[in-house]
C-alpha cells in the first residue's frame, strides 16, 4: 500500500495533468506514469482518493485530499474557463455534463469518498449530491443503467458498482437492486451474463446484508472459482463495452483483484489460503513493488490509475479482514517468522553444519569402538541421508 501510495504522490508532484491548475488544486488523470501527459479526470482522481484515504491518513494525506475533493467541486466551473478557445470551452463543458451522467465514475467517485473521513470539508456536500443523482436514476424495476436516467436498460456491471459504493458509503440498499443483480448474476443456469461481470456483481451481493441468498451466492463463487483459477497465472482484464447514444464506451474489469478480493471477503481464514490466490496475490504484490509497476499487458504499457486504486482496495480490505480475527493475528505472525527464517542464510547454515556433525560425531564413535563393523555404519548414512533430504525439502520450500 505504501507503495502504491509513493507512485501517485509522483504523479501529483510531477505530473503535467495538474500543473495548469489554480491555487493548491490537484487532480489525477488516467495514466499513473505518463507525466508528461495532460488528461485527467475523474476515474484518475477518483483512485487517487482511494489511494490516500486507505494508505494511512496522516496529515500529509489528509491535506492531498482535502485539495482533490476541492478540484472535484470546482471542476463543472473550472475546467471551461482553463479551455484555450471558446470552441474547446463549450467542448469541455458538454463533455463534464456527459460525465456526470455516467454511472461507471460516479460509483468510483462514491466509493472513494465512502473511506475519507469527515473531517476533510466539504466531502460530505460532495456525497450527497453524488448520491441524490444516483437515488433519482434507479430503474422502477430496480438497479440502474450504463447512464443515471430512469429511462436507460438495466445493466449488471452498472448496477453492481452501485450496489457496493452505496453500501460502502452506508446509503441503505433496497431489496429491489440487490433481487435485480442477483437474477442478472446468478439466475440460474441458462443466464447469459458474462463470467467476469458475474465475478464483480458476486462481490458487489457480498458488501450487502444479502443473507438470503448466501448458499446462492456460495454456490455461484465455487462456480466461478473452478472457471477462473486456471487463468490467474497470467495478469489478465476484461473489457466491458456498452453503448450510449452513437458512441461506444468502454469500462475495464481487473477480474482476478476482485476475485482474490471475493474470496478473502467469503472465506479470509480457508480458501483464502489456498496456493493459486496466495501465488496470485504475491506476484501482484512483486510486480507493484518493482521499478516498472504493476500492468496488465494486453491494455498496454502504462500504469492504470483505476487499476492502482483497485490493487489498494484489495490490500486494505485483506489487512482488515484478517485484522479482524484474532487467531490470525497470531497464525500470521508465526508463519512470517518461519517463513523469514526458511530463507535465511542462516537456516542453511545451521542444517548443514548439523549434518556434518552427525557425520564426524558418528563416524568418530566408530572408529573409536575396537569391536565395530563396517555395518554398523548403515545408520549413520541413514541419518545422513535424512538430513540431506530435510535441507532439499527446506529449498523446494523457499521455492
Amino acid at each position: 500500500m505504501a507503495a502504491v501510495k509513493r507512485r501517485f504522490e509522483v504523479l501529483l508532484a510531477v505530473g503535467a495533468q495538474a500543473k495548469r491548475l489554480p491555487g493548491p488544486l490537484m487532480a489525477a488523470g488516467q495514466y499513473l506514469d505518463r507525466h508528461d501527459f495532460e488528461q485527467r479526470g475523474l476515474f484518475g482522481t477518483a483512485a487517487a482518493i482511494l489511494v490516500f484515504a486507505q494508505a494511512g491518513q496522516d496529515e500529509k494525506s489528509i491535506e492531498t485530499i482535502q485539495v482533490l475533493v476541492d478540484y472535484l467541486h470546482d471542476r463543472a466551473c473550472l475546467e471551461p474557463r482553463l479551455a484555450a478557445s471558446a470552441e474547446e470551452s463549450i467542448e469541455i463543458s458538454r463533455r463534464i455534463e456527459v460525465e456526470k451522467l455516467d454511472t461507471f465514475k460516479t460509483a468510483d467517485l462514491v466509493f472513494a469518498l465512502s473511506f475519507v473521513p469527515a473531517a476533510v470539508s466539504r466531502r460530505d456536500e460532495l456525497l450527497r449530491s453524488l448520491t441524490r443523482r444516483i437515488e433519482q436514476a434507479r430503474l422502477p424495476q430496480g438497479g440502474w443503467a450504463t447512464r443515471l436516467e430512469e429511462s436507460g436498460a438495466f445493466d449488471p456491471l452498472a448496477t453492481a458498482h452501485v450496489v457496493r459504493a452505496i453500501r460502502a458509503a452506508a446509503v441503505p440498499v433496497r431489496a429491489a437492486d440487490t433481487d435485480a443483480l442477483f437474477e442478472a448474476a446468478l439466475g440460474g443456469e441458462t443466464r447469459d451474463t458474462d463470467k467476469y461481470v458475474r465475478c464483480f456483481a458476486l462481490l458487489a451481493l457480498t458488501y450487502c446484508d444479502a443473507d438470503v441468498h448466501r448458499p446462492a451466492i456460495e454456490n455461484e463463487f465455487k462456480r466461478l472459482t473452478r472457471e477462473l483459477r486456471a487463468d490467474l497465472g497470467v495478469f489478465a482484464e476484461a473489457n466491458y463495452e456498452y453503448t450510449v447514444g452513437k458512441r461506444q464506451y468502454y469500462v475495464r474489469i481487473p477480474w482476478q483483484l476482485y476475485l482474490v478480493e471475493l474470496t478473502v471477503r467469503l472465506h479470509p481464514t480457508s480458501r483464502f489460503f489456498h496456493s493459486y490466490v496466495q501465488d496470485h496475490l504475491l506476484r501482484v504484490i512483486a510486480a507493484v513493488n518493482s521499478p516498472d509497476g504493476f500492468r496488465y499487458p494486453a491494455s498496454g504499457s502504462a500504469l492504470s490509475t483505476r487499476t492502482y486504486g483497485t490493487v489498494c482496495n484489495l490490500f486494505h480490505e485483506i489487512r482488515g479482514r484478517l485484522s479482524s480475527v484474532p487467531r490470525m493475528r497470531m497464525a500470521s505472525q508465526l508463519i512470517n517468522n518461519a517463513t523469514r527464517f526458511a530463507y535465511s542464510r542462516t537456516a542453511a547454515i545451521v542444517l548443514w553444519l548439523l549434518i556434518s556433525a552427525v557425520v564426524v560425531i558418528t563416524t568418530v564413535q566408530w572408529w573409536a569402538d575396537d569391536r565395530s563393523s563396517a555395518a554398523e555404519l548403515t545408520p549413520n548414512f541413514l541419518a545422513t541421508f535424512v538430513l540431506v533430504l530435510g535441507q532439499i525439502a527446506l529449498n523446494r520450500f523457499r521455492r
